[in-house]
């Protein structure tokens, strides 16, 4: 049996979002992985993409051969795992190479410390009947995308990964990445998977970026918006990397980085994220992004306060602020 965030994975590993990664990484591609920064086949990757398992669970199955997986939930078979190897997962190892710290505050590491203490290795396949089960409006596979860019005449694409509603700093960068890029159209692709409490319903998430492409924000230039059903894994740098990839296997060859992109709390540097594709390349064009700021003075939103006479006059844009001013039954300010 297996829980909703390992049946998110199995599907992105069978649709190609993952591409070139074919299922559940053994202990040696998670090593090389963390340390090297690449798969065991030389590809670039920097995240581990794990099954974890109980020692009570990894009792019950055979060393190799082929499992059936069952949605912990439903009970509905979700596809088949044909078993490599199950390992200890001695995570004492790397933990730091992965989350960047050891405190066991950090959720991501939380989590990994609770999952069980053996990981399940092998090649993985999702049923159709499944995926037609779960499959939500607007969520394309990269084989869609690709076709979807194809028949618009769309060939240079810049890619936004989001947990959140749009608000006017999204929007300012949007378009600030679409021109510095020379796209023919952005890839709007929130976050859809499993949410943390306090996060926005995806459903409204989509609905907002429906509403801003209804509104023709991005015109002339074109715009998909296409769920992405994933999950927070809370690690920084690594994770932003693996944000990429999975655009670029969309058919982006753009792609926005902030300088938050998949921080949690005050666990990363805040350029810690774009630093990282100093290191990695991914063969696609990274544009880096300073916060946005609304300039009252100036009424605009920019990034750019050079100039010290409009520091007085700069305000904050943030999902955050927009989430309180819900749960306190105010009126969003109108700069966001």
């Amino acid at each position: 049996k297996i829980n909703n965030k390992s049946i998110s994975d199995i599907v992105q590993i069978s649709e190609g979002v993952y591409t070139p990664l074919t299922g559940f990484m053994s202990m040696k591609e998670v090593e090389t992985v963390l340390l090297d920064d690449k798969l065991l086949t030389g590809d670039a990757w920097s995240l581990p993409i794990i099954l974890q398992a109980s020692e009570e669970e990894v009792k019950k199955l055979p060393n190799s051969g082929e499992v059936i997986l069952l949605d912990e939930n439903s009970h509905n078979p979700v596809g088949i795992i044909n078993i490599q190897a199950i390992e200890e997962f001695k995570t004492e190892r790397f933990i730091k190479s992965w989350f960047g710290t050891d405190d066991y505050n950090h959720p991501g590491l939380k989590e990994i410390i609770n999952n069980g203490k053996y990981i399940i290795s092998g090649k993985s396949y999702l049923f159709d009947s499944y995926r037609n089960l779960i499959k939500k409006h607007h969520e394309y596979s990269p084989k869609q995308t690709r076709e979807i860019f194809y028949h618009n005449g769309w060939y240079n694409i810049v890619g936004f990964h989001t947990r959140n509603i749009p608000h006017t700093g999204h929007e300012y960068i949007q378009l600030k990445a679409l021109e510095l890029s020379n796209s023919d159209a952005i890839l709007l692709s929130p976050v859809t998977g499993i949410k943390k409490d306090g996060d926005f319903n995806s459903e409204i998430i989509m609905m907002c970026y429906q509403k801003l492409i209804n509104k023709g924000i991005y015109k002339p230039k074109g715009a998909l918006l296409s769920g992405f059903n994933t999950y927070s894994r809370y690690a920084g740098p690594r994770e932003a990397i693996f944000t990429a990839i999975c655009r670029k296997n969309f058919g982006c060859n753009n792609f926005i980085i902030g300088r938050d992109h998949t921080g949690v709390g005050s666990f990363y540097p805040m350029n810690a994220s774009q630093k990282i594709f100093d290191r990695i390349d991914l063969g696609m064009e990274i544009l880096s992004f300073e916060t946005a700021f609304y300039c009252a003075t100036r009424d605009i939103v920019t990034s750019n306060f050079k100039d010290s006479k409009y520091e007085k006059s700069r305000l904050n844009i943030s999902a955050t602020i927009i989430r309180e001013s819900l749960r306190n039954s105010e009126e969003i300010p109108p700069h966001l």
